[in-house]
């Protein structure tokens, strides 16, 4: 599988907590990530990638039975999507530098140092095979701990997912998670407030009525896609931002309770600054902001002694 120059699997894997929730698989200590992946024909496989030549990752895939060539194919197009090897951000990276060079020379005090960023090729954010996986994560890290995230995912791959080679589970499709009740998600989710918006998320994807895959190829601006998914039950301004920020639209921040008083730490702040500085100091990077200032919240979770939340 080729992969763009420079790119670090493992900073693309650990860009953001989704590598630990189910059904992802991370083995850190032989750097091969996989999950099950649902496949157009219905079949669930396992598919993986492991740090392989300069510029390529090895890939392998399972299934029960015979694995196709075309199924092979959709495999390695899907982790590949899920690694956003699709995403071009040369633009990105050419602000970046031209921002540094500002920076290094004293003209951009409040600019973010990515030094690290620009070297390492950050910028790919790792994310699910479907938008609606991802919605449905994104609700389940609302207003909560990241333990009771990974609680309720589990939960739900292990009660509602077929079952994948390698004894793993596939994450529910909208259509088995729709089959279940309000009360279900209360009592064996343990989802709590987020119970309702589960089900009406999954209940407009299985009948047709939202059509979230569409949400990553539209061709409405940043502003317009985040006011339709603010339309969603259940997701306010920060879930807003992070479906978009997973959807490759980087204007918004996604400011929350974790990154307002790290920046705030990182810049010697002694308290959070209003949300509105907040978005000044990022400004110069237009529609790419968010992903500077994830790059910024984020960048002592890959140096040499890396620091996790």
């Amino acid at each position: 599988m080729q992969v763009p120059e420079p790119f670090d699997l493992v900073l693309t894997v650990r860009s953001h907590g989704w590598y630990d929730l189910p059904p992802w698989r991370w083995d850190e200590a032989r750097r091969v990530l996989g999950r099950p992946l649902r496949l157009s024909g219905a079949r669930v496989a396992y598919a993986e990638v492991a740090e392989g030549e300069p510029g390529r990752l090895a890939f392998r895939a399972f299934a029960q039975g015979r694995l196709g060539a075309a199924e092979a194919r959709e495999a390695r197009a899907l982790l590949g999507a899920c690694l956003a090897l699709d995403e071009d951000l040369a633009p990105f990276q050419a602000l970046a530098a031209e921002l540094e060079r500002r920076r290094a020379a004293g003209k951009g005090r409040d600019l973010p140092d990515l030094r690290w960023a620009l070297a390492r090729g950050a910028g790919r954010l790792l994310r699910s095979p479907t938008v609606y996986e991802d919605a449905v994560k994104t609700l389940c890290t609302t207003n909560c701990s990241w333990a009771l995230t990974r609680s309720m995912v589990t939960r739900l791959c292990e009660t509602l997912g077929e079952p994948g080679p390698l004894a793993t589970r596939a994450f529910p499709t909208a259509e088995a998670m729709a089959a279940r009740t309000e009360r279900f998600y209360r009592d064996e989710i343990r989802a709590g407030y987020r119970a309702p918006f589960l089900l009406a998320l999954a209940r407009g994807a299985a009948d047709g009525t939202l059509d979230l895959e569409a949400l990553r190829r539209s061709p409405l601006d940043t502003d317009a896609l985040g006011r339709r998914i603010s339309g969603l039950k259940g997701f306010g301004p920060y879930a807003t931002e992070h479906l978009l920020r997973l959807l490759g639209r980087h204007d918004h921040l996604a400011l929350d309770s974790w990154t307002r008083p790290k920046l705030a730490r990182l810049r010697g702040k002694r308290r959070p600054p209003a949300d509105r500085t907040l978005r000044r100091w990022f400004a110069p990077y237009g529609r790419w902001a968010g992903l500077a200032m994830w790059l910024e919240v984020t960048a002592d979770w890959h140096g040499d002694a890396p620091s996790w939340p």
